[in-house]
């Protein structure tokens, strides 16, 4: 079955070419197995904004924001050098984001036409097993509605 045209799905494979994450890695939507190493993009609340138009009707801006969770399942224990590797994997994945906004090589979604793509939560340790963790940062898209 072929992966629908979503918003998700350019924002996956956009994700895929940052250098950091292995090629070689399952990378899924919304779903995140026990099995190390593996990386998921998930969905997060996202407030939509509305405007009043001159017919006094409640629309949407034009310009809003999504907000996706990047998320990896990797090695963890009491070995300090495995822990400071899955930080620095984070840092690495945060700085290409930021690069990215920076010479605006983005995604196309289908919502509109991307403006931002900014990390906003920086990487933490979400669940913790005695062999693997889950870490993740939260990433903002803005947007202009086409």
């Amino acid at each position: 079955m072929q992966a629908p045209d979503t918003t998700e799905q350019h924002l996956r494979e956009w994700l895929r070419e940052c250098p950091a994450l292995a090629s070689g890695n399952r990378f899924r939507v919304d779903y995140l197995s026990e099995a190390s190493t593996e990386y998921t993009l998930n969905a997060s609340p996202s407030s939509l904004s509305y405007r009043e138009n001159i017919l006094g009707e409640r629309v949407l801006q034009d310009n809003q924001y999504i907000n996706y969770v990047f998320a990896a399942r990797v090695p963890y224990g009491a070995e300090v050098t495995q822990n400071l590797q899955n930080l620095e994997f984070f840092r690495q994945v945060t700085a290409w984001i930021i690069e990215q906004n920076n010479t605006g090589n983005f995604p196309e979604i289908s919502e509109g036409r991307v403006t931002a793509i900014t990390p906003t939560l920086s990487a933490y340790p979400v669940t913790i097993g005695s062999a693997a963790a889950k870490y993740q940062i939260q990433i903002r898209i803005d947007y202009r509605r086409t």
